[in-house]
C-alpha cells in the first residue's frame, strides 16, 4: 500500500506546487483584472506586465521544458543501462556538451552557428563514449560506469574552465550559462528548444518497450530478437540529444535527470510506459517549484541566483540515499583488482636517488630554462642567476609552491588511501578539496576575510567537515571500499554547486577567484610556501613516526583490531592530517591537481609497498609531477599563463582514464 500511494502522491504533489507557483506569479494580475491581458497581449506601459510577459513567463516554460526533458532523458538512462545512478550528469554526457558548446561559442565562425547541434551532440557522445569504452567487460561494471563517468566530468570540466580563463571578455556570461541560467529576456530560446524537446521526447516514447526489452538485460533481450547495441545507440543518442539542446540553451542543470527518475523507480513505477509520462511531469513540475523559489532569493539579493547550481545543490544528496538503497558495490574481495602490480622498476633506495636527483635536476632547469612565445628555448643568463633577478625569484616562488603543494597532495592521498583502503581515492575526489575551497570562498565573498593564515585555518576547517561527515555516511560499509569514493565525488558535486553560487556573488573578485579555483601559483607569495613547507614537513615527520600503525590501519579494519590498534581514533587522526595536508595545499594552488590520487599510485606501481617508503616515495613522485605542471603552465603557451592545477587535473585524471583502460 504505501508505495502505491507515494507513487499517487508524489506526482500530485508537484503538480500542485507548480500550479500554485505559477498562480502566484499571476496572482497581481488577477487581483487588478489584467490577467488574460499580461498572458497574451501586454502593455507597453506597464513594466510590470512588460517583464512578466517577456521574462517570468518564458522562464517557467523554460523551467518545464529543462526538467521534463532531463528527467525523460535520465529515465532512458537509468533504463538502459539498468543502473539508478546514471544520468546525463553522472556519465559525462552534461560536461561533454558543456565544453563542445563553450569551445563552439568561443572559437567557431558565425558561418558555422547552423551545426551547433550538431557539435554539441558530438561532445556529449564522445564524453559517454570514453565511460562506456573503461566500463565495459568489467566484473561489476554498473560500478565503474559511475566512477568513470565522474572523473571524465573532473576532467572535462577543467578543461572548461582552461577555456574561460583564455576568454576573459566572455567570462561572466559563460560562467553564468556554466552555473545553469534559466534567466529569459524573450521568447527566443524557448522556441528554439521547444521543437527539439516535443521531437526527443516523442521519439523516447515510441521506444518504450524496446526500453523495457533492454531492462531485462543483454543476454535476454539478444533471445528475444532485439538488436541490443543498435537499440541502445539510438536510445542514447535521442537522450543525448535532448540534453544538449537543453543545455545549448539554459546551460548546465544538474542532477534533474538522476534524481526524479531514480525516485520514480523507488515509488513504484518500473516499467517505462509509466515511468516516462512520470518522468516528464514530475521533472517538469519539480523544476518549477525549484525556480519560483530561487527566484525569491534572486528578488531579496538583487542578484541572479543560478537555479542549475541550486538544482544540483538538491539533487546531488540523492546520490547519496540512492548509493545506500542500490546494490552496486562490490563485494569484499572486490577491491583486490584495484591495488596495482609491483613493477619492482629499480632498486627501492636507487629508486628514490633517482626521483631526488630528478627533483634537483628539474628545479634547476625550471629556473633557467623556458620557452619564447614561438617555442624556442631560452636560457636565462649566468649574470641574472647571481643577481636573482625578481623574473628569476618570481619563478623559484611559483616552482617551489608547486613542489611543496605537491608533496603535501601526495603525503594526504597517501593517508586516505591507506587509512581508506581504497587506492583510488584522493584529498581532490573524497570532497576535501571542494569543501577546503568552499570555506575560504565562503570567508572572503561574505564576510570579507582575505588574511591568508586566517583562511588557511578556515579551510583546513572545511575540510576536516566534509571528510568527518564522509566518514560518518560509510561508517557502515568498510566492506566496500568503493563506497567512500562515490559518496566523496556526490560531496564533490555538491560542494562545487555550493562554490558556483557564491561565486556569482563574488562580483569584482570573480576573476581573481575562477583563476584561483583552475589551480595557480601566480597569487602565491614566499611566506606562505615557506609555512606550508613547514606544516607538510612536521605532519610528515609525525607520519614517519607513525608509520607502524599505519601499515596495520592499510590491512583492513577487522586485522588492525585484532593486532591491537584502536583503528577509530587512529584514522580520525590520519584523516584531520590528510585534511589539514589538503587544505593548505588548496591555499596554494587551488582545488584541483589529482597529484593526490597519482602520487601514491604511481609510487605503489614503483614497488613502495611498507608505509615509510610508500610516503617518501609518493612525496618524491608528487613534488616532480608538480613541479612539471608548472613549468607547462608557465612557458607551453607563453605569454599566456595555464593554471597549474588544470595541467596536474589533466595530467592526473588522464593517468586514472589509462589506468582504468588497462584494468579490464
Amino acid at each position: 500500500m504505501r508505495p502505491a500511494r507515494a507513487a499517487t502522491i508524489i506526482p500530485a504533489l508537484f503538480g500542485l506546487f507548480a500550479i500554485g507557483s505559477i498562480f502566484a506569479d499571476l496572482l497581481p494580475f488577477l487581483q487588478d483584472g489584467n490577467a488574460w491581458q499580461a498572458l497574451f497581449t501586454p502593455d507597453d506601459s506597464r513594466f510590470d506586465q512588460i517583464f512578466f510577459h517577456y521574462s517570468t513567463l518564458p522562464r517557467t516554460a523554460m523551467a518545464f521544458m529543462c526538467g521534463a526533458g532531463l528527467a525523460v532523458a535520465g529515465a532512458a538512462i537509468q533504463t538502459i543501462f539498468r543502473n539508478p545512478l546514471a544520468s546525463p550528469t553522472t556519465l559525462g554526457v552534461g560536461a561533454g556538451v558543456e565544453l563542445a558548446l563553450t569551445i563552439f561559442l568561443v572559437m567557431a565562425p558565425a558561418s558555422l552557428a547552423p551545426f551547433q547541434d550538431v557539435f554539441t551532440l558530438a561532445g556529449g557522445m564522445i564524453a559517454l563514449g570514453i565511460v562506456y569504452l573503461i566500463a565495459s567487460g568489467r566484473s561489476n561494471a554498473t560500478l565503474w560506469l559511475i566512477l568513470a563517468g565522474m572523473i571524465v566530468n573532473l576532467l572535462l570540466h577543467s578543461a572548461t574552465q582552461i577555456f574561460m580563463l583564455f576568454n576573459q571578455q566572455y567570462l561572466d556570461s559563460i560562467f553564468m550559462w556554466g552555473a545553469g541560467d534559466l534567466a529569459q529576456n524573450g521568447w527566443d530560446s524557448a522556441c528554439y528548444l521547444a521543437p527539439r524537446l516535443v521531437l526527443g521526447i516523442i521519439a523516447i516514447f515510441a521506444l518504450t518497450r524496446p526500453l523495457d526489452i533492454l531492462a531485462l538485460g543483454d543476454d535476454t533481450a539478444n533471445s528475444l530478437g532485439a538488436p541490443v547495441k543498435w537499440l541502445r545507440l539510438i536510445i542514447l543518442t535521442i537522450a543525448i540529444f535532448v540534453t544538449a539542446s537543453i543545455i545549448s540553451a539554459v546551460g548546465m542543470i544538474g542532477f534533474i535527470g538522476l534524481a526524479v527518475p531514480a525516485t520514480l523507480r523507488f515509488v513504484g513505477f518500473t516499467r517505462s510506459k509509466s515511468l516516462l509520462p512520470m518522468s516528464l511531469l514530475v521533472g517538469g513540475c519539480g523544476l518549477v517549484v525549484i525556480d519560483y523559489v530561487m527566484r525569491q532569493f534572486a528578488g531579496t539579493g538583487g542578484d541572479i541566483f543560478p537555479t542549475g547550481a541550486a538544482t544540483a545543490l538538491i539533487g546531488a544528496p540523492f546520490v547519496i540515499v540512492i548509493l545506500r538503497k542500490a546494490r552496486i558495490m562490490p563485494d569484499g574481495n572486490a577491491n583486490s583488482q584495484d591495488h596495482p602490480a609491483d613493477y619492482n622498476l629499480a632498486a627501492k633506495h636507487v629508486l628514490m636517488v633517482l626521483l631526488f636527483v630528478g627533483l634537483l635536476a628539474g628545479l634547476a632547469l625550471s629556473l633557467l630554462v623556458s620557452l619564447d612565445g614561438q617555442g624556442d628555448v631560452v636560457f636565462t643568463p649566468m649574470a641574472d642567476l647571481f643577481a636573482f633577478t625578481s623574473t628569476l625569484g618570481d619563478r623559484a616562488q611559483r616552482t617551489l609552491a608547486a613542489i611543496v603543494c605537491g608533496a603535501a597532495l601526495a603525503v594526504s592521498g597517501t593517508l586516505i588511501q591507506r587509512v581508506g583502503h581504497n587506492p583510488m581515492a584522493s584529498p581532490e575526489i573524497t570532497g576535501v578539496s571542494s569543501a577546503t575551497a568552499l570555506a575560504m570562498i565562503i570567508a572572503m565573498v561574505y564576510f570579507g576575510i582575505d588574511g591568508r593564515t586566517d583562511l588557511m585555518l578556515i579551510g583546513a576547517v572545511g575540510g576536516v567537515i566534509a571528510l568527518m561527515v564522509l566518514l560518518g555516511l560509510c561508517r557502515n560499509f568498510s566492506h566496500a571500499p568503493h563506497y567512500l569514493l562515490l559518496n566523496g565525488l556526490a560531496i564533490t558535486a555538491i560542494l562545487g554547486s555550493v562554490v558556483r553560487i557564491a561565486m556569482t556573488h563574488s562580483g569584482t573578485k570573480a576573476t581573481m577567484l575562477i583563476s584561483w579555483l583552475a589551480g595557480t601559483t601566480y597569487f602565491t607569495r614566499m611566506d606562505e610556501v615557506i609555512a606550508v613547507a613547514m606544516i607538510t614537513a612536521i605532519l610528515t615527520i609525525l607520519t614517519l613516526l607513525a608509520r607502524r600503525p599505519l601499515e596495520l590501519a592499510s590491512m583492513g579494519p577487522d586485522q588492525a583490531v585484532s593486532l591491537g590498534l584502536g583503528i577509530s581514533v587512529f584514522r580520525l587522526a590520519m584523516m584531520m592530517g590528510a585534511a589539514i595536508l589538503a587544505a593548505v595545499s588548496t591555499l596554494l594552488v587551488g582545488p584541483l591537481s589529482f597529484v593526490g590520487l597519482m602520487a601514491p599510485h604511481l609510487a605503489r606501481i614503483a614497488g613502495f609497498r611498507l608505509a615509510g617508503a610508500h610516503l617518501i616515495g609518493a612525496i618524491l613522485i608528487g613534488a616532480n609531477v608538480m613541479m612539471v605542471a608548472e613549468w607547462l603552465a608557465r612557458n607551453i603557451l607563453y605569454p599566456q599563463q595555464l593554471p597549474t592545477g588544470l595541467i596536474a587535473a589533466l595530467i592526473g585524471t588522464g593517468y586514472f582514464l589509462v589506468l582504468s583502460a588497462r584494468r579490464r
